[in-house]
C-alpha cells in the first residue's frame, strides 16, 4: 500500500495545504491545540486528530472535521464565521455535544421514529438586497406560511421551532454566547440543532431562538453559527436580528399596544407599556427599544422612555406590578432542558430496543449513562443493569 493511502498521511498532506494557504504560524497552531507535542504529531502524520482537535482545526480553517479525520460521515460545517481563533476553544464542547445530538436525530429517524414535521421545504425566505427588509419580509412570510396572525403572540416558540423539525436544547453556554445553530448535511438533506444559553433571561432566550431560526431558514449551511454578545455588524446578522424582532413582534401589534396604553406621562406608565409588550410577545428590552424607535418614538429625548432604556428589567417589572410573573418566567434560568422532540424520538427507539442507553444519555443527560439510567428508573422504565455490574 502506498504511503499516501494511509489516512494519517492524507491528513498530514491536507493539514500542510491548509497551513500553507492560510500562512498559519506554528505558534497559532500550538495555541489552538494546546501543546507543541500535539502539533508535532499531527504535522508529522503519526496519528489522526481526535474529534476535539478536528473540531478546532475545522473551525480555524473553515473545513469539515470529517475531512480532517479522514472518515466518511455526515458533513458538519464548523466555520465560526462570526468568531475568531480566540473564540473557538470556548465553544468546542458545545459543538461536540451538538454533533452527538445530530447523530441521535439521524439514527432515530433512520429507524422510523421521526416526530411529525410541519414541512417548510417550500418556504422561501426573502432575499432582497436591503438586509433589514429581508429579515422583516421573511418574518411576515413565515407568519403567513404558518397561519399566525399579525396580532397573535407566539406563546410556545420552542414547540413551534421543534415542530418544524429542528431540535432545541437549553444549556449553559460559554460566557457571552447567546446561542449556536449547527447544521449537518447528509446526502441530499440538512438537519439542524439549536442550542440556546440557559443562563440568559427568558426574553433574551426567545430572541436568540428566533434569530437562530432565521439562520436555518436562510440555509446558512456549512457553518456553525455562534451568536455572541458582541458580533460584527455583518449582513446575515442584520437579517437574523430584524427577522427575530418582527417575527415575535410585528409592527401592527406594537402600534396597537402603543395606541391602547394612553399617555406615557410617567415612569410607571412607560414601565407598564414596556412590561406589557415584553410579557405579551416575549421580546427582549433591547429588541423592543429598536422597535419603538422604528415606530417613531423618541426614546432619547423622552425622560419616561429613557428610564425604561436604562433601568434594569427586573425594576421595570417591579414598577409595572409584574415581578411575580417575570420571576415565574425565569424559574428555569440556568437549567438544562433537553429537546422534547429528540427526547421522544430516542425514548421511542430505546423502548423498541433499537438504540442504546448511551444514545438516550446523549440527549437527556449530557452523555452520562448513570444519570440517564437513574432518570429512566425514576420515570418508571425497566432498565437492565449495565454489563459487569455487581449485585448484592
Amino acid at each position: 500500500m502506498e504511503a499516501t493511502d494511509r489516512p494519517e498521511e492524507r491528513f498530514r498532506n491536507t493539514l500542510q495545504t491548509l497551513v500553507s494557504e492560510a500562512h498559519t504560524p506554528q505558534a497559532d497552531l500550538e495555541s489552538l491545540l494546546g501543546s507543541k507535542q500535539c502539533v508535532g504529531e499531527l504535522t508529522a502524520g503519526t496519528r489522526l486528530p481526535t474529534l476535539h482537535e478536528a473540531t478546532l482545526l475545522g473551525a480555524y480553517f473553515a473545513v469539515s472535521p470529517a475531512l480532517l479525520m479522514q472518515v466518511e460521515e455526515p458533513s458538519l460545517g464548523v466555520s465560526l464565521r462570526l468568531g475568531s481563533v480566540d473564540g473557538i476553544n470556548d465553544v468546542t464542547d458545545s459543538v461536540k455535544h451538538a454533533t452527538r445530538l445530530l447523530s441521535v436525530d439521524r439514527l432515530t429517524r433512520d429507524w422510523g421514529f421521526q416526530e411529525h414535521v410541519r414541512a417548510v421545504s417550500t418556504f422561501a425566505p426573502s432575499k432582497v438586497w436591503h438586509q433589514a427588509k429581508a429579515g422583516e419580509k421573511t418574518a411576515a412570510r413565515l407568519r403567513a406560511y404558518l397561519g399566525i396572525e399579525d396580532l397573535e403572540a407566539i406563546e410556545d416558540l420552542t414547540g413551534l421551532v421543534e415542530s418544524l423539525g429542528y431540535p432545541v436544547e437549553y444549556r449553559k453556554l460559554p460566557a457571552n454566547v447567546h446561542g449556536i445553530s449547527i447544521p449537518e448535511q447528509w446526502e441530499s438533506s440538512t438537519a439542524w440543532v439549536i442550542l440556546v444559553n440557559s443562563e440568559d433571561v427568558w426574553s433574551r432566550q426567545r430572541f436568540t431562538l428566533s434569530h437562530e431560526l432565521c439562520h436555518v431558514l436562510q440555509k446558512d449551511i456549512g457553518h456553525v453559527i455562534v451568536d455572541r454578545v458582541t458580533t460584527p455588524d455583518v449582513g446575515p446578522e442584520r437579517v437574523a436580528n430584524n427577522f427575530a424582532r418582527h417575527f415575535l413582534l410585528p409592527e401592527e401589534a406594537l402600534l396597537q399596544k402603543i395606541s391602547g396604553c394612553g399617555a406615557i406621562d410617567s415612569e410607571t406608565a412607560a414601565a407598564k407599556l414596556f412590561a406589557d409588550v415584553m410579557l405579551t410577545y416575549g421580546v427582549s428590552r433591547d429588541s423592543l427599544l429598536i422597535s419603538l424607535r422604528e415606530a417613531g418614538l423618541n426614546i432619547t429625548e423622552d425622560p419616561h422612555l429613557s428610564y425604561c432604556k436604562n433601568a434594569p428589567v427586573h425594576e421595570i417589572m417591579r414598577v409595572s406590578g409584574n415581578s411575580d410573573l417575570w420571576n415565574e418566567l425565569n424559574e428555569a434560568r440556568g437549567v438544562t432542558i433537553p429537546s422534547e422532540r429528540l427526547t421522544r424520538q430516542v425514548l421511542d427507539a430505546y423502548g423498541s430496543g433499537l438504540v442504546s442507553l448511551q444514545s438516550v444519555a446523549d440527549v437527556i443527560s449530557d452523555g452520562h449513562q448513570g444519570a440517564a439510567r437513574r432518570a429512566l428508573i425514576e420515570a418508571g422504565w425497566s432498565v437492565p443493569e449495565p454489563a459487569g455490574a455487581r449485585t448484592f
